[in-house]
């Protein structure tokens, strides 16, 4: 049932994974959000400019060369961000789920938010706290929940000052 092109698929090659593995502790750790930024580029993560990514976040542990974050874009702690799912690998046999990930510029994933594969948050987009986030989201749009829908379009000069804000946005 499983081969040895889709167990290659769901491990990774070693070397990379190895890289990947070193780095990822730092990574978590790293007491500065400039440091945490430099490990996971060495793991592999295109990351831009001034990027800020918070503390225990896993992004892209087996192929992190598939994660691309814009500019200017914030990962709050404890966010998962994935590109490969080993779901039907394991339980069916079946290939392996690939896609690569894109945060575009000025995007903001709230704390504990999951980002499945081949999902692109668009450009100042806000995906809000615990979201589990299954498809797109726009670009200057707010999106929350399990599985995260789209709340509000926030257009270019719309700026949430607090969470209850965004909280009462969701009712």
């Amino acid at each position: 049932m499983n081969n040895d092109k889709n167990h290659f698929k769901a491990k990774g090659h070693f070397w990379h994974r190895l890289r990947s593995t070193i780095f990822l502790l730092p990574a978590w750790f790293a007491p500065h959000k400039a440091l945490r930024v430099f490990f996971h580029r060495l793991r592999g993560v295109d990351i831009g400019e001034n990027v800020e990514i918070g503390y225990f976040c896993i992004i892209g542990h087996v192929h992190p060369n598939m994660i691309h974050i814009g500019d200017h874009a914030v990962i709050a702690a404890k966010a998962t961000i994935l590109e490969h799912d080993n779901t039907y690998y394991y339980t069916l046999g079946q290939d392996v789920a690939f896609g690569e990930v894109y945060i575009r510029q000025n995007a903001f994933l709230g704390i504990g938010t999951v980002v499945l594969p081949g999902v692109e948050i668009g450009s100042h987009a806000v995906v809000g706290a615990l979201s589990l986030v299954t498809t797109n989201v726009p670009d200057y749009c707010l999106a929350a929940g399990i599985p995260a829908r789209l709340i509000k379009k926030t257009g270019m000069t719309t700026h949430f000052k607090t969470s209850f804000e965004v909280v009462k946005l969701a009712k």
